[in-house]
């Protein structure tokens, strides 16, 4: 079966997506800086998703349902 595959559009997005529990692979599909790809990087590998390069963008990918992080 493939995965769902959603676009974001900038970081805000990428988050909300990520966090939902629906997705599994989200496509950061604008003009990354370095500090928003180390910033989202920071947050989310932490949790287990991997980030890969895909053409021209990046697809980051969660392990399993992302558990929202306990502030």
């Amino acid at each position: 079966m493939k995965q769902q595959l959603s676009t974001a559009s900038n970081y805000n997005e990428a988050c909300e997506l990520l966090r939902s529990g629906y997705v599994k692979h989200v496509r950061l599909n604008w003009n990354i800086g370095s500090d928003e790809f180390f910033r989202i990087a920071s947050d989310w590998c932490d949790t287990g998703a991997k980030i890969k390069k895909d053409g021209d963008g990046f697809i980051i990918s969660l392990k399993g349902f992302p558990v929202p992080r306990q502030h």
